[in-house]
């Protein structure tokens, strides 16, 4: 394995590292999907079907890895076959971009089939929650939270009044709903979080 490895040229070495640990990450949340391991079974809200809350975001966390494993292995084997490295970049970049379109057009279709009246996000009213894409402050523009609706896991367009904004992972307690698809939320202190979903 180190002869194998020490015999790579530097580029070759590097999109194989983007590869494999993508690819990696994408096995395991499949995994995680297929055995309930860890809320794998978190589904995404694309944001307002009609288009209003800007019809999803391109860039998460599932999209991110979709292309940086497409740009990896196309850049393995690009550079196996000996091109040049500019024309493999273009072709990883490529390649990335249309992996990243087929998984956000893939969770813009489970989110289509599962938008059928059967969640009331009313019922997320109370629960915890944390943000999965970033959301900017003072109702400026929407984010994305991850939190339990009907004892579902699902990935919810979101908007908050606080005067900051909240960044990935911030543990929040959603307050209200702004439509039927859209949730608002507040940042959670250490006092409301030991209150739980009771002290709503």
């Amino acid at each position: 394995m180190d002869i194998w490895w020490d015999s790579l040229a530097t580029p070759l070495r590097v999109f194989y590292v983007i590869a494999i640990s993508t690819t990696f990450f994408m096995l395991l949340q499949f995994a995680a999907l297929l055995f309930g391991l860890g809320d794998g079974d978190a589904e995404l809200d694309g944001g307002d079907a009609d288009g209003d809350g800007g019809g999803g975001h391109v860039l998460s966390i599932r999209t991110a890895m979709a292309f940086l494993a497409g740009f990896g292995w196309t850049g393995v084997a690009a550079l196996k076959a000996g091109w040049s490295l500019p024309l493999v970049l273009v072709a990883s970049v490529g390649v990335g971009s249309l992996f990243m379109g087929g998984v956000l057009l893939l969770m813009r279709v489970l989110y289509s089939l599962r938008y059928s009246g059967t969640l009331d996000y009313r019922n997320a009213i109370g629960e915890l929650g944390s943000v999965y894409l970033r959301i900017p402050a003072a109702m400026q523009g929407p984010g994305q939270v991850e939190v339990k609706i009907q004892g579902r896991l699902c990935v919810v367009q979101a908007f908050t009044k606080a005067d900051h904004e909240l960044g990935n992972q911030v543990r929040v307690r959603v307050t209200d709903t702004m439509d039927q698809n859209t949730l608002i939320v507040e940042p959670l202190t250490a006092q409301t979080e030991a209150a739980g979903p009771e002290g709503r």
